[in-house]
């Protein structure tokens, strides 16, 4: 190889590295600028996760205080309506009582009417009372044995009422991870429901057992061969005093599904009924309860 072909060569090669030189420090710039972006993106993500933090500080000290004006306020109106509603009550009662024989047949009727309303406001303000507290009581969740929670219900009732003769039919060892007291009242709420609506049943029958479920660690439900429910109005069961019979044909304030649907879903579960007019109903609730639920 001659003088002029290794001189072209060796310029060759620096051109080569310079060009390498001037690559390497582009990707190095480009490799800075990346990390620079990168650490903005942190810098971001640390400022916004140290705002959202004290907004939910401030959101939770908000909600107890809202919690606790609202607890105030709830005892505070009950108090305040029980007094009127007492003497209301007492009066109406001294009326049928005292002068009971001086009222004709459509005055007795409107005192005794006037005393029915007042009885039945006394039990609004006390489901009330008790949704209140169900929605805010704190969870306790350990070992429930559902079975025999159910058994001492059917017992209660059948004590209360030893004239009625109602066959239970109770599927043993269910046992489930919940709150005792608030679980109770869920099947307390559902065993009573199917209890009243059976009353003009004959041969009524209350079920309680499991079922599928798809999506959930245990699925229960509730079934009756009562007086059932139209399905087309079947969303109106689980709102607030929305009853699909009349107080006189099967009493009630219409709260205790409510206060059912909130405890079941304090507990990571659902609940949904099934039914026909005539034809009886089934309740199903899921549990899928975990430690710090709402």
């Amino acid at each position: 190889m001659g003088v002029v072909d290794e001189g072209q060569a060796l310029k060759d090669m620096q051109v080569a590295v310079l060009n390498l030189l001037e690559d390497s420090n582009a990707e190095r710039l480009r490799a800075e600028a990346a990390v620079k972006a990168s650490l903005n993106i942190l810098e971001d993500l640390s400022d916004a996760q140290a705002e959202i933090k004290t907004l939910n500080e401030q959101r939770t000290a908000e909600l107890v205080v809202a919690n606790k004006n609202l607890e105030a306020f709830t005892f505070s109106v009950a108090h305040d309506l029980r007094s009127p509603l007492r003497a209301l009550s007492g009066y109406s009662e001294a009326l049928i009582e005292d002068y009971g024989d001086r009222l004709d047949e459509t005055g007795r009727w409107y005192a005794e009417r006037i005393l029915a309303a007042t009885e039945r406001m006394g039990a609004l303000i006390d489901d009330l009372l008790n949704l209140s507290q169900v929605s805010r009581a704190e969870l306790v969740l350990g070992p429930v044995d559902l079975s025999a929670e159910v058994a001492d219900i059917a017992d209660e009732l059948q004590a209360r009422e030893p004239k009625r003769r109602v066959r239970f039919t109770l599927q043993d060892g269910i046992w489930v991870n919940a709150d005792r007291i608030l679980i109770r009242t869920v099947l307390q709420n559902l065993i009573e429901n199917a209890w009243k609506y059976t009353a003009k049943s004959d041969g009524a029958t209350i079920e309680f057992g499991t079922a599928a479920g798809e999506d959930a660690m245990v699925c229960c439900f509730v079934r009756d061969n009562g007086a059932g429910f139209d399905p087309a109005f079947g969303s109106k069961l689980f709102q607030p005093f929305q009853r699909l019979h009349s107080v006189t044909e099967f009493p009630g304030t219409g709260i205790g599904l409510v206060s059912v649907r909130r405890i079941v879903e304090r507990h990571g579960g659902r609940v949904w009924a099934e039914g026909a007019v005539g034809r009886g109903a089934t309740f199903y609730f899921t549990l899928n309860a975990k430690e710090g639920a709402a």
